[in-house]
């Protein structure tokens, strides 16, 4: 381990990976501590869905130039990390599965239509089923938007990694046990008893975030949201579309259809795979694709999601602490968000500022 680093980044999922490679990229000395392993948490169980067309109100801006950047990443990423993307582009349908989804969804169909780049169409019940006609009868319609990446979160976040480490970054698995500070200044971290000094410090803990309080003098409002995802023996022939209505279902690269997610609250950090939300996913898979119900499950997973009060992510600097910077409470939108956020934060530790917007979206909001 290293003595010394310009930038040391606490934590190794996505949102820290992307945040180091966007450094060294820029030729910035950078270490990661991961207490566990890159992309072991959240990062790695996350569905890897990019479609930013859903996106609305304040995250809408910041979710598109994460969805430029991502295009113009993963080529690159892939070619550097000798990592397969595991990269898929299909379309994607909203089902109307009751009649009072109408006017809603009919509404999104004339939204989506002036976004730049995008192609969306209502498509009445017999357009659906002639596109995919093992959807359920019980249809009033859908929305078509064209097309959509898929991609394994997993392997995002490790292709992210190793071309981080590639450009110089040092993975260590280790846990961070202090902070140092010269006059409310960062000077370094302590990893048990060593200690890397460094110009800045970034939080990027997830879930975890809250710990930090220790460091910070600063509340760190975050708490762990639990979400499951199903994965199912295949269908044949492939499902070759995106599916939304009460979940996500999709067939993946692995050949595993996808049921994803469920949410669920004050859970504390139990990632142990519950009956409930399985019956749930099911429940739900079987509304929009009744065939759904004899696939046999082939893995259930769980994990936490770092969530913050008012359901937006916490990016930028941390107050009183020069030097010092965060990242998190991205909710279920981390895979989505960290190449807009790996840049804005690196910008804002190299340059002071930067043209991602995440003004919304600082520490200080919550006093």
């Amino acid at each position: 381990m290293r003595s010394q680093s310009d930038v040391v980044i606490i934590g190794g999922g996505i949102i820290g990976s992307s945040i180091a490679y966007r450094l060294a990229s820029e030729g910035t000395g950078v270490t990661i501590l991961e207490r566990d392993s890159v992309g072991s948490h959240a990062s790695g169980f996350a569905l890897g869905l990019l479609n930013p067309t859903n996106a609305t109100g304040e995250l809408e801006k910041l979710i598109h130039q994460s969805y430029r950047i991502h295009r113009e990443l993963h080529g690159k990423l892939q070619e550097e990390s000798g990592v397969d993307l595991q990269l898929q582009t299909m379309p994607h349908i909203e089902l109307a599965l009751a009649e009072s989804e109408l006017p809603g969804l009919k509404s999104e169909c004339e939204r989506i239509s002036s976004l730049p780049g995008f192609k969306t169409t209502w498509l009445e019940p017999e357009e659906v089923w002639k596109l995919e006609p093992r959807i359920t009868r019980d249809l009033f319609g859908a929305v078509l938007v064209e097309d959509v990446i898929m991609l394994d979160s997993y392997n995002l976040t490790l292709a992210t990694a190793q071309a981080a480490e590639v450009l110089g970054v040092e993975i260590v698995l280790a846990e961070a046990t202090e902070i140092f500070y010269e006059k409310e200044r960062v000077v370094g971290v302590g990893v048990g008893q060593n200690r890397i000094d460094c110009d800045a410090v970034v939080l990027a803990l997830g879930p975890w975030s809250g710990t930090a309080r220790a460091w910070l003098d600063v509340e760190i409002p975050i708490v762990p949201q639990k979400g499951e995802i199903a994965r199912l023996q295949g269908l044949d022939p492939v499902l070759g579309l995106h599916v939304h209505g009460p979940c996500s279902m999709v067939q993946k690269a692995d050949g595993l259809i996808w049921l994803a997610a469920t949410r669920k609250d004050n859970t504390g950090f139990d990632v142990t795979p519950s009956t409930e939300a399985l019956e749930t996913l099911f429940q739900h898979g079987m509304q929009m694709m009744p065939e759904i119900g004899s696939h046999g499950l082939v893995l259930q997973t769980a994990c936490m999601r770092p969530v913050t009060p008012d359901g937006f992510p916490i990016i930028g600097r941390v107050p009183g602490k020069e030097g010092m910077f965060i990242a998190t409470g991205t909710g279920g939108s981390g895979i989505g968000l960290a190449p807009a956020i790996g840049k804005a934060i690196a910008d804002l530790v190299t340059t002071g500022e930067t043209e991602i917007d995440i003004e919304r979206f600082g520490l200080e909001r919550f006093g």
